[in-house]
């Protein structure tokens, strides 16, 4: 009955979902994120969740195993890098629509029906919000959000591979995942953008990032590395520092002066504290500005200064840079 109610479907129209999560050592977040992927509003016969272990050994494989079902599959494939795992996964799907989520993302119910609206106006990339949360110190990597939906690049929004998604074809036609193990999102998309598709970063597909960093010094290391990472794919792609859209773009000055003058964290602690609040993570403005000055975002103007003037954007050197930042960010 299910396999006949999924051609009814199919021929209404409707597409056909693959959620891949690609990941390790996730105990603490996996099984929460299986259950919101599975209360979606969208026909539960037309799309399927494929996780893909890459040899966890904390109890993720026997969470997931218990959730098993015929939406629900788990592949193990010890030693994988997250790419390696996500590119298995769409080898293993036959599926019309690739999305991609993390193991610490917890999605919102019409999280696939809006991605696939998107989808189905044209668009070639869908891209959304992602709400940092975690603790106090993960709450600092939050930007004021765009109230519209937005076609270039913009600070609040992004095409992570923790909120993403694109039709099958688009890999036939801009290539496949990259093998780097960070940025290798990034990378996709500035190549998909470069083969002429087009994107949408939409602030209502918000999903929800649970990973506490637990200290400021967790915050800075994570924020400095991942801006390092993310001017050497810009360099590798487009040979300079570029925004998002792919125009040329310096160290955006308007943003430092925002962040430096407090008005930037102003404004995001006053949009988002509530919904903070919500989520039961506690911090008053004063310490927030702190650490998102001194923490977060000079770790990222510092990240950002170092790969502009490294000689060499070799991208040899982002794996290496994101070991670092996985070791780093295990619970001491």
């Amino acid at each position: 009955m299910a396999i006949e109610n999924r051609e009814l479907l199919k021929k209404k129209n409707f597409k056909t979902v693959a959620v891949i999560i690609s990941h390790i050592n996730s105990a603490r977040t996996i099984g929460k994120c299986l259950a919101h992927l599975l209360e979606q509003d969208y026909p539960r016969q037309l799309y399927q969740i494929i996780v893909v272990d890459a040899g966890s050994a904390d109890g993720s494989v026997e969470i997931v195993k218990k959730m098993e079902s015929e939406m629900v599959r788990q592949i193990i494939a010890k030693g994988a890098s997250e790419p390696e795992g996500q590119s298995l996964g769409i080898q293993l799907s036959e599926s019309n629509i690739i999305m991609f989520t993390n193991s610490d993302i917890y999605v919102p119910k019409n999280w696939i029906r809006k991605h696939v609206e998107w989808l189905d106006k044209g668009y070639d990339l869908v891209g959304g919000k992602v709400f940092w949360g975690g603790d106090k110190y993960s709450f600092t990597w939050n930007m004021p959000t765009p109230k519209s939906p937005q076609f270039v690049q913009q600070q609040g929004l992004g095409l992570g591979f923790s909120n993403c998604s694109f039709k099958r074809d688009l890999l036939s036609t801009c290539g496949g995942l990259s093998k780097l193990r960070s940025q290798h999102d990034t990378e996709f998309a500035f190549r998909v953008l470069k083969c002429g598709k087009k994107m949408v970063l939409d602030p209502e597909i918000e999903v929800f990032h649970d990973h506490p960093l637990t200290r400021s010094k967790m915050s800075f290391t994570r924020s400095f590395r991942y801006a390092i990472n993310h001017v050497l794919v810009m360099r590798e792609a487009y040979g300079r520092i570029v925004s998002g859209s792919g125009c040329p773009a310096m160290i955006p000055v308007g943003g430092l002066i925002r962040e430096w003058t407090l008005v930037g964290g102003l404004k995001t602690y006053r949009e988002l504290y509530p919904k903070a609040y919500q989520m039961n993570i506690r911090v008053g403005l004063i310490e927030f500005l702190l650490i998102r000055l001194l923490s977060t975002k000079l770790g990222q103007a510092v990240g950002v200064f170092a790969g502009a003037i490294k000689p060499n954007s070799a991208l040899f050197a982002i794996a290496n840079t994101h070991v670092k930042v996985q070791n780093f960010d295990k619970p001491e």
